[in-house]
């Protein structure tokens, strides 16, 4: 048998039977003291999947919740609560006020990195910015910038090479403090350039060689083009398909992320490319009798 009692737009559940059904699940649960017949009760409040809220007196009537999460009360208190979802946070103990003592233990790690001592929620919560997010908001404000290569000579020409130039970004180190207190750590640097000169030819170059991408006439970057092109593809000696050479010029990005002094993660970011349209020509000897 069930008494339903409405208390601010919520359903307080007595439930006798020992397992009952739930029309929608619980996703998220904290615990909460209302008053039921002018009496202050602790209860738990569950968050179901259409949103709406559920209050049960009862707590071997709670749904089972398989983790904990971390956020802020209506007050702006810091506080945990139970979720139906996979978090990243580990419950290592709760005292008698609900205070539980609370690891973090990142994906793949194999112990929590850092601990910390957290109140229950004692309405519902917001949740916080995660580590993960911080650290992507890091990377974010240092991955956009964009290669600006230029190439020697202006023209190319046949048989000859051409010299790349282009300056790499300097390796960054940020860090902010996340809203629990802790320091997320970002480390972000190009790994690797790749040019693709446009003719079907590839080249990859590693840190080792970014110092020596100097251009002409010593720089590492360098290629050969064979077949000259003109306004209108296809005519003699010409491309028959292109009138420039379009060369890319790629950021290979490598971002690792931690929380204090925890295990390194890593952020896969996209690559940043810049492409340049590049004409080649040709020089053409020519023997002249002269009388």
């Amino acid at each position: 048998m069930e008494r339903l009692i409405g208390l601010v737009a919520f359903t307080v559940v007595f439930a006798l039977s020992a397992g009952p059904a739930y029309a929608e699940e619980a996703t998220d649960c904290w615990s909460e003291t209302q008053l039921v017949d002018a009496r202050p009760v602790r209860v738990t409040v569950c968050l179901l999947e259409g949103g709406d809220l559920q209050v049960f007196t009862s707590s071997s009537d709670v749904p089972r919740m398989i983790d904990i999460n971390l956020g802020y009360d209506a007050l702006g208190t810091e506080c945990w609560w139970s979720t139906a979802y996979e978090t990243p946070w580990v419950k290592l103990g709760v005292d008698s006020e609900g205070v539980a003592h609370v690891g973090y233990r990142p994906e793949g790690a194999p112990e929590t990195v850092i601990d910390a001592f957290i109140p229950g929620c004692t309405s519902q919560p917001t949740d916080v910015e995660s580590f993960l997010e911080s650290a992507w908001e890091l990377a974010n404000r240092h991955v956009h910038e964009r290669p600006d290569p230029s190439f020697n000579p202006d023209i190319g020409i046949t048989g000859l090479e051409t010299f790349l130039e282009v300056a790499i970004p300097d390796p960054v180190a940020d860090s902010l403090v996340s809203p629990l207190g802790t320091t997320v750590e970002v480390e972000i640097k190009v790994a690797r350039l790749t040019v693709d000169w446009g003719d079907g030819s590839t080249e990859a170059l590693t840190e080792s060689s970014f110092p020596y991408l100097t251009g002409y006439p010593d720089g590492v970057g360098r290629h050969v083009y064979e077949t000259k092109t003109c306004a209108v593809p296809g005519g003699p000696r010409c491309h028959p398909t292109l009138s420039e050479y379009e060369i890319t010029v790629e950021f290979e990005w490598f971002v690792r992320w931690r929380v204090d002094t925890g295990p390194w993660s890593t952020i896969a970011v996209p690559a940043t490319a810049g492409t340049v349209g590049y004409d080649v020509d040709e020089i053409v000897t020519r023997s002249v009798i002269t009388p």
